[in-house]
């Protein structure tokens, strides 16, 4: 069948895509999908959802053979869909997107369609899915899903976002994030889990999450107020107390961080304003600590924080380099 894989095919180019230099990669790949002169459409705003809507159809109709290990650039964009949610549970799904008819399998039972949503760094957005289920999609991040949800509610998210799910006592709602499964009936909750991490993080807003560990095979139960972190694999998970609504106050547009290393301040302000920041080979281990009103100027997060940590910086473009003063 098309576009599909083995599960280790699958294991294999999801570690790839997570790598810093896949995603690189991939990013190159769909941005030079907006120069591509068989395109004749105008995409605003970074809709490289659609871009990649017909990229793979384009490719689906011309290469019946994709090429998984070497990851070519070319070939990274066919593909990337398929590392996405050839996963846990979508082995067997076809590599079709939204518009597209479902294909037929040899015996005759249509696969389902796949839908993913990609927001690039510096965009959020907000998300209605089939059952009713609003989703806050952060920077950065992926969501990929069966069309209708005809096989129960399930969906796999690389990067962060929150969920508000729609109560419906008969199907659980399950997140897959890697080797831990965060299960709701109805209920709001927060998901950490982006691949340069050093942890995934459940947070719960409301109600009630059951979060497995499908490696340890353990699990754990989440009241409001409360969070639970999975680093190594070797690793048990753990349950601490938090402050919600400073944890899930990006979804709001809310810059906040607590005690955090700078070289994950640095992260994080790429993701939220779509920047890179440059720096020396190895950050100074200071943490950081500053809540920025909603859609703050980069300009002044840097000044506040380069005022604190005692740093200046220079900006070209969408490049910033921080100068750590000796």
């Amino acid at each position: 069948m098309v576009g599909s894989l083995s599960e280790k095919e699958s294991s294999d180019f999801i570690k790839e895509l997570e790598s810093d230099e896949g995603k690189r990669l991939f990013y190159k790949a769909v941005e030079s999908s907006f120069t591509d002169p068989t395109t004749s459409e105008a995409y605003s705003d970074w809709d490289k959802e659609r871009v990649l809507q017909q990229l793979l159809e384009k490719k689906r109709k011309t290469d019946r053979h994709w090429s998984v290990p070497f990851l070519r650039p070319k070939k990274w964009y066919a593909a990337v869909a398929a590392s996405l949610v050839f996963g846990t549970f979508f082995f067997t799904g076809a590599l079709e997107f939204p518009d597209a008819e479902p294909v037929p399998a040899a015996d005759g039972v249509e696969e389902p369609t796949i839908v993913v949503k990609y927001n690039p760094k510096g965009k959020k957005t907000k998300i209605q899915l089939p059952d009713l289920t609003w989703v806050y999609l952060n920077a950065d991040s992926y969501l990929a899903y069966e069309q209708g949800f005809p096989n129960g509610r399930e969906v796999r998210l690389v990067g962060e976002a929150f969920f508000d799910v729609a109560k419906d006592s008969l199907r659980p709602f399950t997140v897959l994030t890697g080797s831990v499964h965060t299960t709701a009936l109805g209920t709001s909750f927060n998901i950490h889990a982006y691949s340069d991490s050093r942890q995934i993080q459940v947070t719960l807003a409301t109600g009630k999450v059951r979060v497995q560990d499908q490696v340890s095979a353990s699990e754990l139960h989440l009241l409001p107020g409360e969070a639970l972190a999975k680093g190594d694999s070797h690793v048990p998970m753990r349950k601490y107390s938090v402050d919600a609504d400073a944890i899930v106050s990006w979804k709001d547009g809310v810059l906040q961080f607590e005690q955090m290393p700078l070289s994950d301040v640095v992260r994080l302000l790429e993701r939220w304003y779509g920047v890179t920041i440059h720096g020396p080979s190895v950050w100074p281990e200071y943490k950081c600590s500053g809540t920025f009103r909603k859609n703050e100027y980069l300009t002044n997060v840097l000044k506040v924080l380069g005022h604190s940590i005692g740093f200046r910086y220079t900006i070209d473009e969408k490049h910033i380099t921080i100068h750590i003063k000796p």
